[in-house]
């Protein structure tokens, strides 16, 4: 592929990875606020928190049948139903006013995540190969964090005006259709017999890893808002701005990925992106004031910002061309499954001990992790590259 006609397929790539980013946070801003409108629901604190991982879950059920869908019909019919879903379930909490019809368009927008994330990992994987797929996927997890950062920060602004405001975002992507239709091409795959075994069976730490990044991260939208209205006495748009500031660093150190994938092995980055985790959550569970949020999500967004691309990198690395639609399918539902599960398995830390205390028991962990994997590289010197 020349580069000049990478731009327009880059770039609209780009805009695609936003969406996934989009489709979450956009509204955690809200998240209080909605608790407190619908406050006559029983449990809404925790039903709110459902506006964030409904689409998780359907995403991780329907992502393996996205593969499928996306192996029979090419990438490119799914990825434009799947946008065209995102708007519309996206959107509905601007125009519903139903506590639960607005889950449903948050199930819908799940459906269209599964569908968007499956046919633009196929596609990354289609059109770049390793060296430059290292590159692109820098930028992508550059563009993944700053539409974080716009997002969220314009998510809390408009979540000051109303709680429904921030929904209106949903509707960005039809100004990415005209682009997208114009630049993207259907690439041609040449398929071979391959035991799906192998494939499965070497791809299952790829699949752990994603699920086990994507608990973790996920405290973040779940577990910080409420701990900054409910007892730093934050308002919505702190909400946002303590979260961009992860956003920033996770852009600046995407950039640098390939880079440092230059030097370092896929594992020697998962152990540094483990420690820099367990840092930023010690840092969290000791934190006073708004204040000193900032310093601590700065090391939470430099390890986001290096393992969603390492995972990604590491997957397409894995894969061929023939087997690429399904097994991203089962990656997706992976990341998913993670943010679903998130709120559901700390659930209980929280009641008990509190949000801080949970900051601190998922740092000791990711501490332990980091630990094992450093050693695992120096006994072994075996690198998975």
């Amino acid at each position: 592929m020349s580069i000049t006609v990478a731009k327009n397929i880059q770039i609209s790539l780009l805009l695609i990875a936003t969406l996934t980013v989009m489709s979450g946070i956009t509204v955690v801003s809200s998240l209080p606020l909605i608790s407190k409108t619908f406050s006559e629901i029983p449990h809404i604190e925790f039903l709110s928190k459902m506006m964030l991982i409904i689409p998780s879950i359907i995403i991780a059920l329907f992502a393996p049948f996205a593969g499928h869908i996306v192996d029979k019909f090419g990438r490119l019919k799914p990825l434009y139903i799947g946008i065209i879903l995102f708007v519309i379930g996206g959107s509905s909490g601007f125009y519903l006013e139903n506590f639960y019809w607005i889950l449903v368009g948050r199930a819908l927008l799940g459906i269209a995540v599964a569908l968007i994330m499956t046919s633009s990992t196929a596609l990354i994987g289609d059109y770049f190969d390793e060296k430059a797929r290292h590159k692109f996927m820098s930028w992508q997890g550059m563009a993944v964090a700053f539409g974080g950062i716009l997002f969220i920060t314009t998510g809390g602004l408009l979540a000051q005006l109303h709680w429904s405001y921030p929904f209106v975002i949903y509707f960005v992507p039809l100004l990415f259709l005209p682009l997208l239709y114009k630049s993207l091409y259907e690439p041609k795959i040449e398929r071979h017999i391959e035991m799906e075994i192998t494939v499965e069976t070497k791809l299952y730490p790829v699949y752990i890893t994603a699920f086990f990044a994507m608990v973790i991260f996920y405290m973040m939208p779940t577990q910080l808002p409420y701990f900054i209205v409910d007892t730093l006495g934050g308002e919505p748009k702190t909400i946002g701005f303590v979260i961009s500031t992860a956003m920033v660093f996770n852009a600046l150190t995407s950039m640098q990925y390939a880079k440092i994938k230059q030097k370092l092995s896929y594992l020697q980055i998962f152990s540094l992106t483990f420690l820099l985790f367990s840092i930023g959550l010690f840092l969290l569970s000791q934190a006073e004031k708004i204040f000193d949020l900032y310093y601590s999500t700065m090391f939470i967004g430099i390890a986001f910002g290096l393992l969603l691309v390492n995972i990604n990198a590491w997957f397409l690395s894995k894969v061929s061309a023939a087997k690429r639609a399904k097994a991203a399918g089962m990656l997706t539902s992976s990341f998913f499954i993670g943010q679903f599960s998130s709120p559901l398995l700390f659930e209980p830390i929280v009641k008990w001990y509190g949000i801080q205390k949970l900051f601190l028991f998922v740092g000791v962990m990711t501490f332990v992790v980091a630990l094992v994997l450093f050693v695992k590289i120096r006994r072994t010197d075996q690198h998975i590259s």
